[in-house]
């Protein structure tokens, strides 16, 4: 019997390259009569110009359990905290046009610096005086004696 010759030469690990294929590199691999074969490496470089831009997919954002909870919790956190800021700042402008209101009918000879003067008496005639005009729609309307006018109480 006659066996194929195998030569003896050793290939080290160069790079043999052919016609637009992949390089060829020799390894140590053996096949089953023990002798080297030259096995083809892959190729890990890319061609730049065929690459183009990264797909985008096309699915939606899916959220799990969790996510939906916590941006539900968001969500309701937010509405209470509008609710409660519109509510401190209803309250803190009614506080400040209407305040606790009586009705007093004008006597002859009365003004409203001395209807102001014994309504509220520890404060600035002026501010109490200008709080009645807001609060009767006078302007720079005079009162007439028997005119009901609503003043605001003292606290």
């Amino acid at each position: 019997m006659t066996s194929p010759m195998v030569s003896s030469t050793s290939v080290s690990s160069t790079s043999i390259r052919t016609n637009s294929q992949a390089p060829i590199r020799a390894t140590r691999s053996h096949d089953s009569s023990g002798a080297r074969s030259a096995t083809r490496a892959p190729d890990v470089r890319r061609d730049r110009r065929a690459a183009g831009p990264p797909s985008r997919d096309p699915r939606p954002v899916r959220l799990t359990r969790r996510g939906r909870l916590v941006a539900f919790a968001a969500s309701v956190a937010a509405l209470v905290a509008m609710i409660v800021g519109a509510g401190q700042v209803a309250g803190a402008s009614a506080d400040a046009e209407s305040p606790q209101a009586t009705v007093v009918v004008v006597q002859a000879g009365e003004t409203l610096w001395g209807i102001a003067q014994e309504v509220a008496p520890g404060s600035d005639p002026r501010g109490v005086v200008q709080q009645i005009r807001q609060m009767n729609d006078l302007g720079t309307a005079p009162i007439v004696p028997g005119q009901a006018i609503v003043v605001p109480v003292a606290g």
